[in-house]
């Protein structure tokens, strides 16, 4: 006799199931696509293994809207890059602990935003949460009382992302000694939610673009390197630095800032 399942592992095992079918459908998924009955035949198919409604409806979630949100949220949580994008910056931190702020940020911009596109390019749910974002508009064919409800989970999941997204960008400017430019921000905190909003922009346009077609996206080189030397560039990198040379300036209280370093 097989061992009974606990409500926690067949929780994540119909979420893993919804997550196979998120990724299966990728830029043109909407939320209510991912119901009760086609998450159980997946799992019947792949796995053969027999889930019922009633093993899940209001012992797992309340109702099948519910579901929907878990896995929305699930899908986002899993698709920001934010970690990946935050050891890449660490890693170049310490490779440039000598340099001076600009070069250093020019070097992170170059570096950590291609960990986001790695991960859009190895896993589809990536840009799915953008299909999720782009079936809650008007047009979308989901019901209005459900598309409420996800859309109000969608945005309060977007602003975490971006509060989650400030909080790295202002942790780098702190250790590189930038700040955001003074005479832009009536606060530094405004900087930093601008930044992380206008790069998680960035990063759906750019995954968008990539799943047509990458090379819609060409690398371009540019003479940065410490010595004027040609270096590559994604593209998605190149607007990242330029939007990190447009609102961030360097810190002169920060230390060891003597001089800003082009």
């Amino acid at each position: 006799m097989s061992k009974r399942r606990t409500r926690d592992e067949t929780r994540e095992l119909v979420i893993e199931a919804a997550l196979d079918l998120v990724r299966k459908h990728g830029l043109g998924v909407e939320p209510t696509t991912i119901t009760y009955q086609r998450v159980f035949d997946h799992l019947h198919t792949t796995r053969g293994i027999r889930i019922t409604r009633a093993s899940v409806h209001e012992r797992l979630w309340r109702s099948q809207e519910d579901f929907q949100v878990d896995v929305l949220l699930r899908v986002s949580r899993m698709a920001t890059g934010l970690g990946a994008a935050n050891s890449v910056a660490a890693e170049v931190l310490s490779a440039t602990a000598d340099w001076l702020p600009l070069p250093t940020m020019r070097e992170v911009a170059r570096r950590a935003p291609n960990e986001v596109l790695a991960i859009a390019a190895a896993d589809p749910l990536f840009y799915s949460w953008v299909g999720f974002t782009l079936s809650l508009a008007k047009d979308s064919v989901t019901p209005p009382d459900t598309r409420e409800i996800l859309a109000e989970t969608t945005h309060t999941e977007y602003l975490e992302t971006e509060l989650r997204g400030a909080e790295l960008v202002k942790g780098i400017a702190l250790a590189i000694g930038v700040r955001p430019r003074v005479a832009m921000f009536a606060s530094p905190e405004d900087g930093y939610e601008l930044i992380a909003r206008l790069g998680l922009m960035l990063a759906e346009g750019a995954t968008v673009r990539m799943r047509f077609d990458e090379d819609e996206l060409p690398d371009v080189t540019l003479k940065t390197g410490p010595d004027g030397e040609e270096q590559t560039w994604t593209a998605f990198a190149a607007g990242y630095w330029a939007l990190l040379n447009t609102f961030l300036e360097v810190d002169p209280d920060a230390p060891g800032s003597a001089t800003d370093g082009d």
